[in-house]
């Protein structure tokens, strides 16, 4: 199979700081999104082929479904450097974060930022083999 895409898509509680956490905290690109009667929505991309679709309610409307449960995004950082810079970033924006970066035994060096919605986002990048 030849997948074009991936996808995750959630439903926010707060659709503008959803949208906002992963535009301009995140810094993924805005690639599109919708303002209808039925509801709001956002496409942001992290790399090529990978899509963040948020949906919001309608105007004046909230949403009123479940929360997301054990659900993790996460996305690979180039390197220590990048990762080590990212997080003092996400800490002077006082983004929930779940601790200073973490070397992993799977070989990975790693940090989590918590979305509004509390959906855990793993930042990591992977160490040079020893």
């Amino acid at each position: 199979m030849d997948y074009l895409e991936f996808r995750f898509a959630v439903h926010a509680r707060d659709f503008v700081a959803s949208v906002g956490f992963y535009h301009k905290i995140l810094g993924m690109k805005y690639v599109g999104g919708w303002d209808r009667p039925d509801g709001k929505g956002a496409l942001l991309s992290a790399t090529p082929g990978s899509v963040v679709e948020i949906y919001g309610p309608a105007e004046g409307k909230r949403y009123e479904g479940p929360a997301p449960r054990s659900v993790n995004l996460a996305f690979r950082l180039a390197d220590e450097a990048a990762l080590e810079a990212f997080y003092k970033e996400l800490q002077s924006r006082s983004v929930k974060l779940s601790g200073p970066p973490q070397q992993r035994p799977w070989g990975h060096r790693s940090f989590i930022a918590f979305d509004p919605d509390g959906i855990p986002v793993h930042l990591y990048c992977e160490l040079p083999a020893e």
